[in-house]
C-alpha cells in the first residue's frame, strides 16, 4: 500500500515534468504558431460529483474572476494578486503579436451528482457530452443541473472538477485519472464537434495534496482552511494559463522538445528549493499564501515563466531606465525585485539591468539604512554599492550575500546617497533581489538655538519617523529672567499611541536657558516637535547697559500687566456680583414652571428652559439638594469657566418662590444621548471625533491643569450637551470633586482611572452610535480577550452612517475602537492603577485619528 501511495505521489507532480534533463539556464519558450486565447474569455464549469461545498465553490469561483487585472481599485500592493499573476502571462502574444486577452471570468457551470463510484473515462466523456446538450440534460433526472447549457466556441475553457469522493475503476486505462492531479479529457459531441476539456480533481489522499509542493520553511497552513479546495484552484489555475497560451498544443512551448509550458517547467524548479518556496505568513490565522484576489480571498498560486526576467515569477519584475531614480522623501525603501515575502523573498530581477538611485534631503544630518532582504550573485557581473559622493569611489559600500561582510544597519553622515546596482546576466533562481529601507535623521549632537522663535524636533509635515540611536540635544539661550517657552505641537514617541511623558508638559521658563534631549532607542514612533520662543535670546556682545534696560522693560511689563489684570478681577467680581442679584437674572415663574420648558430632570436637580431680560436662552437647574456639595460644585465650574469645552456656569438666582437654582449656557442640540438616539445620521464620522476630542480636551482641564487635580465621576452621553454647531461640553458636574487618591481596595479604581474608564465607554457609544445598557457590566472582564471582543471591525460601525471608503478613513475608525478598549482595560488594572493610560495619552492618540481620517494618503 505505501509502494502504492509513493508512487501516485511522484506520478501527480513528475508527470508535469516530461524532459527534465532538458532543463538548464538556456531554457526557454517559443511559440509554435497554434491557438492563444487573445479574446476575452470564460471558464465553464462541470462540477463532478458530490460533497462539493458551497465555500469551496466560491473558492474557485472567485480566483477565476480575480483573474482580470482591471477589477482591482489597488494595484501597488506588496502582496502580488491574482491581476498581478495574469500579466505575467499577457507577455505571450500570437504571429500578429496580439497578448492573451486581459479578461476572465466564469462561464455557466453544470453540476453532476449521479454515479461517483467505480467511474469510467467513457462515463465521464458521456457525462461532458451532456452538458453541451438540454435534452441529454433533462435525461439524467436532476442528477445533472446547469445554470445553462455549454456554448461551443473558441473563446472558452471547459473545465471539470472532480470531487474527492468520485473513485475510478483501477485498471490500465484508468490509470491516469487515477494517479494524475490534472489532465485533458477529448469529448466528441453529437454534432460531431470534438472539444478538449481539462480536469483536476481533489486530493484523494495527503500525499497528493498541492500543499505538499508548497510546504517548507513558510508553510503554515492552507490559506482557506481547506487543503482539498486549495489544491484544487492551484491545478486549475495552472490549466487555465496552459489553455490561453497553447490551447491546441502548438502554442508556447519549452524548447528542446520538452513539452514544458508556462507552468510546468517552474513547477520543476521550485521543487528543487529545499526550503520551500517562499510565502508570506500570517501567524495569527496560521496560514501561508503567495498571492490575494478580489474580495480578500488568499490563494498559493503555481509559478509562471516569465519570458522577460527568463526565470519563474507571481508579478512581473520592475526595470529601470539609464537616468537615476531621485528620493526626495525621508524615510522610503530601495529594492530590485518584487517582494514576495516579507522575511524572505524577492522575485528575480530582470538581467542586464543597471540601475541608479540618488537619496537627497537636505536637511538630513545623516542617512541611516537598514538591509531588509540581500539575495545578490557572488559573480563579477553583480555588484551593489552604496556611496556618499557620486565622483569618489572611495567612499562607496559593496554588498554581496555570499561573503557576509557588512553591517545590516549603517549610517552615511551626509544629506545625499548614491546606489548603483548591476544584475549580469543570467539572474539566477537563487539570486532573489534585496530591498534597504533608509530614513533621513534631522538632529545628531548638540545645536545652540539664540533665535527668537522656530522649531525643534520632528515637525508633523515630514512624515518623517525617527531612528535608533539618536542622542539630540537642543539648548535655548535667553537672557536671565526672560521668557523662554515651549509649546510642543505634536508628540508620539512611543511604539504605539502614547505620549510616554510622565509629567506635565514644560509650557514656560524664566531662568534663560532651557535644554531639551532626545535619545532613542528604538525606531517605532513617529517623532515629535515644539515651537520655541526667546523674548529675549542672548547675545553676547551686547553690553550691559543693555541688559539693565532689557530687565527694566520686562519689570514695567509685569507691573503693567498686574495692573490690567487686577482690573480685569475687580470688574469680573463686579458681574459676579452683579449675576447674583435680582437685577442681573430676571426669571419669570410662568417660564420656568411650564411643563413645556423643561428640558432635563436627574436624580439631583430638574433643570428648565428660562430668558434673560435680554432675550437670551440661558439653562436653569433647580436643586433638589443645597447641601455643601452644590457649593462644591459651584466653586469646581468657576474654576472651569475659561475653558472652551466646559459647561459655562453664567451665576445663580432665585425665583418668585424663592428657590434657589444655578444658570449655565443653553445648549441648543440637548444631549449626546438623545442625539445618537433620535438624530445619528446628523452626527457624521467628522463630527464625532471632533465630539471625542473637545471631550478629551475637557477631562485633561480637570485632570492636569487646575492646581488640584478634579475628577469629574459621571461622564456620560447623558452629560455631554451640544451646542447648535455640535460642539460638545461636558455638564452633570454634581460628582465632581477634587482628586484624593485615598482608594486603597485592590479591586477598585482610582479617581482618574473612573474618568479614563467612562470615556472609553463613552468613545464605544460615538463609534457604536448605541446606548451602553449596563455600563458596570464592562467592569467585570476577567480576560483581555474580552475587552477586544467589544469592537470586531467593520460591522461594529454605527450602520446608520454610511462606512467610508477611503483607506486611511477605514484605518481611523479602527484606531478609534482601540483607543476606546485601551480606555476601558483600566477597569481591568488592579492594585495602584499604575498602567491604565493617561488623559494625556488619550488626547495624543484622539489628535492622531482625526489627523489620519482628514488626510488624503496614509
Amino acid at each position: 500500500m505505501m509502494g502504492f501511495l509513493l508512487t501516485a505521489f511522484l506520478l501527480c507532480y513528475l508527470s508535469q515534468f516530461p524532459s527534465l534533463s532538458q532543463a538548464d539556464s538556456s531554457f526557454n519558450l517559443s511559440y509554435n504558431g497554434g491557438k492563444i486565447m487573445t479574446e476575452p474569455a470564460t471558464v465553464s464549469l462541470l462540477w463532478f460529483g458530490i460533497g462539493q461545498k458551497e465555500s469551496g465553490r466560491e473558492v474557485v469561483q472567485n480566483a477565476i474572476t480575480s483573474l482580470t487585472s482591471t477589477w482591482y481599485h489597488v494595484m501597488d500592493s506588496k502582496v502580488p494578486t491574482l491581476g498581478n499573476w495574469w500579466e505575467i502571462i499577457r507577455q505571450y502574444r500570437d504571429n500578429s503579436n496580439n497578448p492573451v486577452t486581459d479578461t476572465v471570468d466564469v462561464g455557466a457551470e453544470c453540476f453532476n451528482t449521479g454515479p461517483h463510484l467505480n467511474m469510467t473515462r467513457d462515463q465521464v466523456a458521456e457525462i461532458g457530452q451532456s452538458v453541451f446538450n438540454k435534452t441529454y440534460i433533462d435525461g439524467y433526472g436532476g442528477k445533472l443541473n446547469c445554470t445553462q447549457v455549454f456554448e461551443v466556441n473558441d473563446n472558452t475553457i471547459y473545465h471539470v472538477l472532480f470531487s474527492k469522493h468520485v473513485m475510478f475503476l483501477d485498471s490500465k486505462e484508468q490509470r491516469k485519472l487515477v494517479t494524475m492531479c490534472s489532465g485533458n479529457l477529448m469529448v466528441e459531441l453529437s454534432t460531431g464537434k470534438t472539444v478538449k476539456m481539462v480536469w483536476t480533481r481533489e486530493p484523494q489522499i495527503a500525499g497528493d495534496q498541492r500543499s505538499t509542493f508548497f510546504q517548507g520553511n513558510f508553510y503554515l497552513g492552507s490559506p482557506n482552511r481547506d487543503e482539498r479546495i486549495d489544491s484544487l484552484v492551484n491545478h486549475m489555475l495552472a490549466n487555465i494559463a496552459q489553455e490561453a497560451t497553447n490551447k491546441d498544443g502548438r502554442g508556447w512551448l519549452g524548447n528542446y522538445d520538452s513539452g514544458l509550458t508556462v507552468t510546468s517547467y517552474c513547477a520543476y524548479l521550485i521543487q528543487r528549493e529545499k526550503a520551500g518556496p517562499p510565502l508570506f505568513m500570517d501567524t495569527k490565522r496560521n496560514m501561508s499564501f503567495n498571492a490575494v484576489g478580489l474580495k480578500g480571498y488568499r490563494y498559493m498560486l503555481p509559478y509562471i515563466w516569465d519570458q522577460n526576467i527568463r526565470n519563474c515569477a507571481l508579478k512581473a519584475s520592475e526595470s529601470c531606465g539609464a537616468d537615476s531614480i531621485i528620493f526626495k522623501q525621508s524615510r522610503e525603501y530601495v529594492r530590485a525585485g518584487i517582494i514576495v515575502n516579507h522575511t524572505d523573498g524577492l522575485q528575480p530581477y530582470r538581467p542586464n539591468q543597471n540601475c541608479k538611485w540618488k537619496i537627497t534631503y537636505p536637511q538630513a544630518k545623516f542617512i541611516s539604512f537598514s538591509v531588509n532582504y540581500l539575495s545578490v550573485a557572488a559573480d563579477s557581473n553583480y555588484f551593489l554599492k552604496i556611496c556618499d559622493s557620486e565622483s569618489n569611489p572611495k567612499k562607496c559600500s559593496f554588498f554581496q550575500s555570499n561573503n557576509g561582510n557588512f553591517d545590516s544597519n549603517f549610517k552615511l553622515m551626509s544629506s545625499k546617497a548614491f546606489i548603483e546596482f548591476n544584475s549580469g546576466d543570467p539572474a539566477s533562481f537563487e539570486s532573489r533581489g534585496w530591498e534597504f529601507s533608509y530614513t533621513a535623521g534631522l538632529c545628531n549632537g548638540k545645536k545652540n538655538l539664540n533665535d527668537h522663535h522656530g522649531v525643534i524636533g520632528y515637525p508633523p509635515s515630514t512624515s518623517i519617523s525617527y531612528v535608533e540611536g539618536l542622542s539630540c540635544q537642543w539648548i535655548l539661550h535667553g537672557k536671565q529672567g526672560t521668557l523662554v517657552s515651549l509649546s510642543f505641537t505634536h508628540i508620539n514617541i512611543s511604539k504605539d499611541l502614547d505620549c510616554t511623558l510622565k509629567s506635565h508638559l514644560p509650557q514656560m521658563n524664566l531662568t534663560g536657558k532651557v535644554m531639551v534631549a532626545f535619545y532613542t532607542q528604538t525606531d517605532k514612533g513617529n517623532g515629535w516637535s515644539a515651537d520655541f520662543y526667546i523674548s529675549s535670546p542672548i547675545n553676547r556682545n551686547e553690553n550691559m547697559l543693555i541688559m539693565i534696560i532689557v530687565v527694566l522693560m520686562i519689570v514695567a511689563a509685569s507691573v503693567f500687566v498686574s495692573f490690567i489684570a487686577v482690573v480685569l478681577l475687580k470688574r469680573k467680581d463686579e458681574h459676579k456680583n452683579k449675576m447674583h442679584s435680582d437685577e442681573g437674572i430676571m426669571l419669570t415663574s410662568l417660564e420656568i414652571n411650564a411643563e413645556e420648558n423643561r428640558i432635563g430632570e436627574g436624580p439631583s436637580a430638574i433643570v428648565y428652559r428660562a430668558v434673560f431680560t435680554d432675550g437670551r436662552l440661558v439653562a436653569t437647574k433647580f436643586l433638589r439638594d443645597t447641601a455643601s456639595r452644590t457649593q462644591l460644585q459651584e466653586e469646581i465650574l468657576h474654576k472651569l469657566s475659561s475653558h472652551p469645552n466646559i459647561i459655562s456656569l453664567l451665576g445663580q438666582a432665585q425665583d418668585r418662590l424663592w428657590r434657589r437654582c444655578l444658570v449655565f449656557e443653553f445648549m441648543g442640540r440637548g444631549s449626546l444621548s438623545w442625539n445618537l438616539r433620535e438624530r445619528a445620521e446628523t452626527l457624521d464620522w467628522d463630527k464625532r471625533l471632533v465630539i471625542a476630542l473637545q471631550v478629551c480636551s475637557a477631562i485633561q482641564q480637570l485632570h492636569l491643569y487646575l492646581k488640584q487635580p478634579v475628577y469629574h465621576g459621571n461622564i456620560t452621553s447623558e452629560n455631554i450637551l451640544l451646542d447648535e454647531f455640535c460642539n460638545a461640553k461636558p455638564g452633570g458636574f454634581g460628582a465632581a470633586n477634587y482628586c484624593s487618591n485615598d482608594r486603597t481596595n485592590p479591586g477598585q479604581l482610582s479617581e482618574m482611572a473612573e474618568d479614563i474608564w467612562s470615556l472609553g465607554l463613552l468613545l464605544l457609544e460615538l463609534l457604536k452610535g448605541k446606548p451602553l445598557a449596563d455600563r458596570d457590566g464592562y467592569k467585570n472582564f476577567r480576560i483581555m480577550e474580552e475587552i477586544n471582543e467589544l469592537v470586531g471591525g467593520q460591522e461594529s460601525f454605527d450602520e446608520r452612517l454610511d462606512i467610508p471608503k477611503d483607506k486611511c478613513k477605514i484605518m481611523a475608525l479602527a484606531k478609534f475602537g482601540e483607543i476606546a478598549k485601551w480606555c476601558i482595560s483600566s477597569s481591568w488594572s488592579f492594585g495602584k492603577n499604575q498602567n491604565y493610560p493617561k488623559i494625556v495619552d488619550v488626547l495624543s492618540g484622539l489628535t492622531q485619528v482625526k489627523q489620519l481620517f482628514s488626510s488624503a494618503s496614509c
